[in-house]
């Protein structure tokens, strides 16, 4: 395999970065993916990792001299990696757009957030996104934008104190949402880094299926086999005042029905993006390690 075919991964090992390495492998990528530690379990799904801080620039310049990477995908985190600061995400973003720059990368794709510029000024998790899609449309280096709306791995993410257990499915909001699964995000960086010519400097809206949370318990019931009830992960006045950033962006959802594009857009591009009953068939068991389909 050549060097053109050479993916580096940013935060390989996160929620995203995993399942983005997995389609690039998938679709015949040789995937470089950074990781913290020299434990990583990335090689056993044939991933090379590569040990780099991907938010210190330093070390996106030896991450790029090691891979030979000539494309990348590009995350930035603001709650964890920047610890809740839009401007320290914005210099993250800006060092991998720069250490792309710098080792003649033809091909970055970056993750912002579907219709992240129309959220209102409380939405501060998505500032850097807005100002890091304008930095990369000056930076001179070849690009395209993926913008996923909001992830089906929300709905089993222990981290923030929402596992996935049998017979209930939790989320921040009741009404309709629409969702998409972090592996279609990896699919169509795939096509992205295949199809240069269609897609340099163009935008994708990343949303795969679209139904309220009783949809999304009646999928599940579905697919377990097992009743399931759709229940708020949260009383909506505390989402309000503790989660003051989120609540914001769950209005713009459920208010203004955003985003504004479809999964019907969105599958001329990757026909087959899971839809609630294939994500949970992917994913395939509960926070606790239970197999959601038993066999």
């Amino acid at each position: 395999m050549t060097q053109n075919e050479h993916v580096l991964v940013l935060n390989a090992t996160g929620k995203v970065g995993r399942n983005v390495c997995r389609a690039l492998k998938e679709a015949g990528f040789s995937v470089f993916g950074t990781t913290r530690s020299s434990r990583s379990d990335l090689a056993s799904f044939g991933v090379t990792p590569v040990v780099c801080n991907y938010t210190v620039r330093s070390d996106l310049d030896k991450a790029f001299a090691q891979s030979g990477a000539k494309k990348v995908f590009v995350i930035t985190d603001y709650f964890g990696a920047a610890k809740k600061s839009a401007d320290t995400e914005f210099e993250q973003g800006k060092a991998a757009i720069d250490a792309a720059k710098l080792a003649g990368a033809d091909h970055l794709v970056f993750m912002s957030v579907a219709d992240a510029e129309y959220f209102d000024e409380h939405v501060t998790h998505l500032k850097a996104k807005v100002a890091l899609e304008a930095y990369l449309q000056t930076a001179n280096v070849p690009y395209s934008i993926l913008r996923p709306c909001a992830f089906f791995e929300n709905l089993d993410d222990t981290a923030n104190f929402n596992p996935l257990k049998k017979g209930v499915v939790k989320f921040l909001s009741l009404q309709t949402c629409k969702y998409c699964a972090t592996y279609d995000i990896g699919k169509a960086a795939a096509i992205m880094f295949k199809h240069p010519d269609t897609w340099l400097g163009h935008t994708l809206d990343v949303i795969g299926w679209q139904g309220d949370l009783a949809q999304v318990a009646e999928a599940l019931a579905k697919v377990s086999g097992v009743p399931v009830k759709a229940k708020l992960a949260m009383p909506i006045f505390l989402r309000k005042w503790f989660l003051k950033d989120l609540h914001h962006m769950f209005l713009y959802y459920e208010v203004q029905k955003g985003p504004k594009g479809t999964p019907e857009a969105f599958k001329k591009v990757v026909p087959d993006a899971m839809s609630a009953e294939d994500w949970f068939r992917f994913h395939g068991k509960y926070a606790n390690g239970e197999p959601i389909v038993r066999a």
